[in-house]
């Protein structure tokens, strides 16, 4: 099991690990960490839920027909405000989540594939050209020397990964092509910074290290990847 799969198992259920998943943990001081705070975090929410509604006694209801009393009910105007301002927030998390989800997995990848982008020379271009047919993609002349090229799995999918030189360094390239983003996504984390950008049916990730300025270079890649028909 991989990093990525055991975060997607602890996050949709920490409390019932698979033995696959236990033995991921038990091997992995990150994930089990992770799990720790996902752990934490469910307690917290259940001690919040658990708080008891103030101004009524246990078993004690009213009739029909009673109007509650002023104090009543400017709380449960407080309450019912803060649902709505609760919604509304929730709302945007859910809208926002998955892009941010997405650039988290994306870095999460690279960090587990430090070689990749230290490698200089050019990777054998038959072998290029095996991770390329394997993701139906082609590349224009203008990308750049590739020195790195995998066919690696991501979400439950096999996507090509590869490195590009370029003037601002050595260049991750994701083609994600079952990833889809509405507008392009920006992120800064774990000492790189990149972006996800709309790109033929999915989507394409470009990585480089903190800071870079890969405006440029994003611009080349989308010009250089050809997306072979389904």
């Amino acid at each position: 099991m991989e990093c990525l799969e055991f975060r997607r198992a602890a996050g949709s259920d920490p409390a019932h690990l698979s033995a696959d998943a236990r033995a991921h943990r038990e091997g992995c001081p990150r994930c089990a960490e992770y799990l720790r705070q996902t752990l934490a975090l469910d307690e917290k929410i259940l001690a919040a839920l658990s708080v008891p509604v103030p101004g009524r006694e246990p078993g004690i209801g009213r009739t029909a027909g009673t109007a509650l009393p002023v104090i009543d009910r400017r709380r449960w105007f407080a309450l019912a405000a803060s649902i709505v301002a609760g919604v509304a927030v929730g709302s945007l998390l859910w809208v926002s989540a998955p892009r941010e989800s997405l650039a988290h997995e994306v870095v999460e990848h690279v960090t587990h594939e430090p070689d990749a982008m230290v490698t200089v020379n050019p990777a054998d271009p038959s072998h290029v050209e095996d991770v390329l047919e394997h993701g139906r993609i082609r590349l224009r002349p203008g990308i750049g020397t590739v020195s790195y090229a995998r066919t690696c799995p991501f979400r439950g999918e096999k996507v090509p990964h590869l490195v590009v030189q370029t003037g601002v360094g050595p260049v991750t390239v994701m083609v994600l092509r079952n990833e889809k983003v509405s507008a392009p996504v920006h992120f800064d984390e774990q000492g790189y910074s990149g972006t996800i950008l709309p790109a033929g049916p999915g989507s394409i990730a470009v990585i480089g290290t903190a800071h870079a300025n890969l405006d440029q270079v994003a611009e080349r890649v989308l010009d250089a990847v050809e997306w072979s028909r389904d």
